[in-house]
Parts: structure tokens; sequence; C-alpha cells
């Protein structure tokens, strides 16, 4: 780091609380330097520790800033490399304060813009972003956007619809806020990614309908349009190979298909112990279904009179 730039670092250090006029001040004096390095970064990072929140528009700063170095001033341009993602890695774990909200915006902002990133940066996302709710201790409207955008915009090549380890990490995160004051959009958030997530792994060729069982689809618009996820594809969940992959035993899937369709047709409310049997099958019976895992079922309920019951013979 030059001595031109860290004295600005220095400088910027000292300030307790950033103007608007203050913070486009250090934008002109950044980016008429250019931020060319991680090691110049690093910099911004360590005020960051110190600032972030203080100021919307120091939020801005970072963010483009950061941005900026690795997307605009590395090589290739447009590209996170392996050592870049490292770096991000390591900055944005450190500290026992969880991580930091503009932190995880400008992750969420590098993967959207970049052309390629590492897919274990897109994962780490989805992590960091879950960390602050349990951190928090509840989930908040914004913690949860975050989720949402980690979710909608993975990185690498990773799977169209909802991942197995990305299900499990919101199904974790879920039970240790369960019962905290968290924000309505989180149990429905819950509800329509493992919704995907259950869908594509009951599914007996989800490749056969890309965009039904996109990301887009179901967490792209959190609209509340009842009845019209899964309009496609109702009348086929008692078609051969439905339910096999989540029971691997051919039979089990042939009597969650016939379940499935028995309760369809009759429509026929359910308790919520019959239908919360997956999530009781894999927490054990003494527990009580969340709000989050509540707002599941009903949203299956819905959108696929008759899958909850499958769901629940084939597990």
């Amino acid at each position: 780091m030059d001595q031109g730039f860290e004295g600005l670092v220095a400088q910027i250090s000292n300030v307790v609380k950033v103007s608007e006029y203050d913070s486009h001040l250090f934008a002109t004096e950044l980016y008429g330097h250019g931020i060319e390095s991680l090691t110049d970064a690093d910099g911004l990072f360590n005020i960051n520790f110190q600032l972030a929140g203080s100021s919307p528009a120091w939020d801005r700063l970072f963010i483009a800033a950061i941005k900026d170095c690795l997307l605009v001033q590395s090589d290739p341009r447009n590209w996170v490399s392996e050592e870049e993602a490292d770096w991000l890695i390591d900055k944005i774990s450190r500290g026992p304060t969880g991580p930091i909200a503009s932190e995880v915006d400008l992750l969420l902002q590098v993967i959207r813009y970049a052309e390629g990133v590492p897919e274990r940066l897109g994962i780490f996302a989805l992590e960091a972003a879950c960390a602050r709710i349990t951190f928090l201790g509840k989930a908040v409207a914004e913690d949860v956007e975050r989720v949402r955008r980690a979710l909608i915009v993975p990185a690498g090549e990773q799977s169209n619809w909802i991942t197995a380890h990305e299900a499990d990490l919101l199904v974790q995160t879920n039970d240790l806020v369960a019962h905290a004051l968290n924000d309505p959009s989180w149990n429905d958030l819950f509800a329509r990614a493992i919704a995907n997530r259950l869908m594509a792994r009951a599914h007996p060729d989800p490749a056969s309908q890309p965009e039904l069982l996109s990301r887009e689809h179901w967490i792209g618009d959190m609209r509340p349009e009842p009845g019209t996820f899964l309009e496609d594809v109702r009348s086929a969940f008692t078609e051969d190979g439905w339910f096999h992959q989540i029971s691997r035993d051919e039979a089990k899937a042939q009597a969650a298909r016939q379940v499935a369709r028995d309760s369809a047709l009759r429509e026929a409310d359910v308790s919520v112990d019959d239908e919360g049997a997956w999530f009781l099958a894999r927490v054990g019976a003494d527990r009580s279904v969340s709000l989050a895992e509540r707002a599941l079922i009903d949203f299956l309920k819905v959108e696929a009179p008759g899958f909850a019951q499958g769901l629940a013979t084939a597990a």
C-alpha cells in the first residue's frame, strides 16, 4: 500500500460518522487513485469494520470500491479468481460479530455482476446471509431478502432448482430461529424454497421442466399468487416415477403415489402431525411444527393437493 493511499485510509479511519459530503470526497480520492490490489482493498475492509452501517453513503462507497477492484481493476476483467474468492471469504469470515450487512451485500453484487465466480463463493454468500439471521436470533426483512438474493443468483454451475445443501442450510437456520419474532417474509421464502427442493426431488425427470422448477419461478417474485405454481404438474403426481428419488423403493413410491391420488381426490383436511411427517421424522416426534414449516405445509396443500401426504408416505 503506497503512502498516499495509506494516508487516505488513516484519514477515513479517524472519522466516527461519515457524512454524505465526506463520502463523496473520499470516493473521488479513492477512484482517482484506483484500488488496484487486494493489499489496498485490505485497508477498506479494516475501515468498514469500524464504519459499516454508520452511513448509507459509506456502505455504497465501500461496496462500489471493492467491486470495482475485483471486476474492473484485476485481470481477467469481470471474473473472480480462486485467489480473490479466498481473500473475500477470509475478510468476511473474520471476527466473532457475525457477517456485516454491507459485506454480504458486496458478495451478492459481485456474484450478480461477474461473468464467472468460483461456486464456493456462492455457497459462502448463502451461509453468510443465513449466519446474519442466526447471529441476530431472528429473521428481519433485510436479511431475508439477502438470503433470497443468494438463492436466486447462485454462483458457478449450481442447479436450476434449490440444492440439497441449500435446503439443509435453510432448515438449520430455521431450527435456530423457529420461535423468534421473525418477519413473515422468512416463512414465505422458506416455504417456497423448500417446496421447490421437494418438488424437484420427487419429480421423475426435473430437467424436463426447467422453467416450472426454476428458482426464478419459485422465489424470483415473492408476490402471493396462491394456486398458480404447479398447474402443469398437479395431475402428474400419480404417474410412474414420482417419489422414487425420495423413497428409493418402488413399492413405497407406488404407495406414495396412491396416497397422493386419494388425498387430492377427496381434498380432505389432514392433521398437522400427518402433513408434517416429513419434518417430524427428521427431528423427532416430540418436536412441534414451526411457523415456517407450517407455511410450507400450507403452501403445498394449496399448490399441490395430495403432494404432502405422498411425501409423508415416501419419506
